[in-house]
């Protein structure tokens, strides 16, 4: 018998005890229906469901299984992973390594099954390419939530938002404020923040090095095609070389690291430039909005997060950066 109550219970941050006295229903009773040994009864099933604020289905029934944020397919067998939920969905993203060491994770993936290592309760899932997001997701971890922010160009984390996976997407672009939402999505739109994006190269880079860069006579190395810096600069190519080369990188940070260690320049943020020392030179300013989904707009794990992204400490921590205008932020937009 599939279950599911381990999982949401324990991404609840709930012992078994805990979870029973909730409920009103004894630890063994928890113990069997997590081990699939036995299903409760109907009054056991709606107090248990009603406990972990979910469907009796989800506990239950043939429910969801963790998908990763972005690709949306189930997590590889082995893999390490952090964990979120948006409503009744278990979601997960990798475990990466970062400049202090490899994170945390919350769970490791056995045949589709996640075996978890500690116990978070419920935070935001958002998905993005601004690198203050996983400073985001550590503030609101340090406070024992089980939030993710998932790298994504703005296209995929759009995409996300459309299927489900996430509360939020951070999404970037010229003139942004004068955009519609898509048709396709409910949401509630904010202001977060302006950056300039363009071309970073190191910062002994030669004068005028970003000509070689856009007229073709050089490599760049590039985004996604989904990504907002990778568009603005095929507008800039568009009345010059037409098309470069370059290897792809999926975030801001990789591509400025990779031009300051090989020389080779690297479409990315200005915040990003400055935050690796590296020479920078702008194409086009953008707006970053966060798209929030309405159905969570004024759920707990959201406003918590708005909370802090609207805090003195986290804007002067991307204050402190450089290339930040965050005049506004916070402001709803739409």
């Amino acid at each position: 018998m599939w279950t599911g109550l381990r999982e949401h219970r324990e991404a609840a941050g709930l012992t078994q005890a805990e979870l029973a006295d909730r409920a009103g229903v004894s630890r063994q009773l928890v113990g069997a229906a997590e081990a699939g040994r036995n299903l409760p009864r109907v009054d056991a099933a709606l107090a248990l469901a009603a406990a972990l604020g979910i469907s009796v289905e989800s506990l239950f029934g043939s429910g969801p299984d963790p998908v990763d944020v972005i690709g949306g397919t189930p997590p590889p067998h082995g893999s390490l992973v952090r964990i979120g939920r948006v409503g009744e969905r278990i979601v997960t993203a990798p475990v990466g390594l970062g400049r202090e060491g490899w994170e945390p994770p919350d769970a490791a993936v056995e045949d589709g099954t996640l075996r978890h290592l500690r116990r978070r309760g419920p935070g935001l899932v958002v998905a993005g390419c601004e690198p203050g997001l996983q400073a985001l997701e550590r503030l609101l971890r340090d406070d024992g939530m089980g939030a993710v922010a998932a790298v994504a160009s703005s296209a995929a984390a759009v995409e996300a938002l459309r299927g489900g996976r996430v509360h939020a997407a951070v999404v970037h672009g010229p003139r942004l404020a004068d955009r519609g939402s898509p048709d396709s999505l409910d949401i509630d739109r904010f202001h977060l923040t302006r950056w300039q994006v363009g071309l970073a190269a190191p910062a002994e880079a030669e004068a005028g090095w970003w000509e070689a860069a856009l007229s073709g006579r050089t490599a760049v190395i590039q985004r996604e095609p989904g990504a907002g810096v990778q568009q603005a600069f095929e507008r800039a190519l568009a009345a010059r070389a037409g098309s470069v080369i370059g290897p792809r990188v999926p975030t801001h940070l990789e591509a400025t690291t990779r031009a300051v260690l090989t020389g080779t320049p690297a479409v990315t943020i200005e915040p990003a430039a400055l935050a690796m020392g590296a020479a920078f030179h702008a194409l086009e300013t953008h707006e970053a909005q966060i798209w929030i989904a309405r159905t969570w707009t004024h759920e707990r794990p959201v406003t918590d997060a708005m909370n802090i992204i609207t805090s003195p400490v986290f804007q002067r921590r991307l204050a402190a950066v450089g290339g930040y205008d965050l005049s506004g932020s916070g402001a709803h937009v739409g």
